[in-house]
């Protein structure tokens, strides 16, 4: 039996269940994934990402406990890979991320990988954080374009950081609208005008959902759960 933990960055429960079901789903036969999260300051508490470095420490110490407990590898659950280096550093069973996960994969095809990123709280700022992370993985000649998905409509103003009132149909039901309505047009104006050959949907709120958007996006659609998953199980077989 292999278990791997899968560390959810957030101080929030609310995708236990269901991702826990989905991973356990489309694992491989002798696999065992649990889910975790981070306990962060209350103000913090949601199920959206707070600001980067307020919960790199608290990623590092739940890759240690997932160690400690007798797991084989852990996942950190943010396409961002927050961390990892770090975790890397630390831990002797294998770490992986959803971005270092496409770009092992993208390589592994000789593709040119573009990355959607949804464009929330400024998210803008992460490009230099994702091309850092590529770059210590020695992948970042293989990543091309980083576009942003728009997540909010005109005049819309909803919290999510800090708002505990969201169920995840809630998110659920927000990041597949986005996914349809807005990550599809820009996944293909990135084929056309950045020559990407394959896609990292850049959220782990999109895991479970790419496959709706495969036949209207002519490349290779990485969802980032999956990705990660089968990353993390090669990894630990070693």
């Amino acid at each position: 039996m292999t278990r791997i933990r899968y560390i959810e960055p957030v101080d929030s429960d609310l995708y236990h269940e269901s991702r826990t079901a989905f991973m356990n789903k489309i694992a491989s036969p002798g696999t065992e994934i649990e889910v975790c999260n981070v306990s962060l300051p209350a103000e913090l508490a949601g199920p959206m990402l707070p600001p980067v470095p307020l919960y790199l420490n608290e990623i590092i110490k739940e890759v240690l406990k997932a160690e400690e407990e007798g797991c084989d590898a852990a996942i950190i659950g943010c396409c961002s890979d927050p961390a990892l280096p770090d975790a890397q550093r630390v831990a002797k069973i294998p770490v992986v991320g959803p971005l270092q996960a496409a770009a092992a994969a993208a390589a592994g095809r000789g593709l040119r990988l573009g990355i959607l990123c949804p464009d929330e709280h400024a998210w803008k700022t992460t490009a230099n954080w994702l091309r850092g992370n590529l770059r210590h993985y020695g992948v970042d000649q293989v990543v091309g374009p980083i576009r942003f998905v728009p997540m909010r409509a005109a005049g819309e103003t909803e919290e999510l950081i800090g708002n505990t009132d969201l169920s995840a149909e809630d998110v659920d039901e927000r990041f597949r609208i986005k996914l349809h309505e807005n990550a599809v047009p820009v996944a293909n104006k990135m084929l056309e005008e950045d020559e990407a050959q394959a896609v990292l949907f850049g959220c782990t709120l999109w895991g479970g959902m790419v496959h709706e958007v495969a036949d209207v996006v002519d490349a290779l659609c990485l969802d980032p759960v999956i990705t990660a998953v089968r990353f993390a199980e090669f990894q630990a077989s070693l």
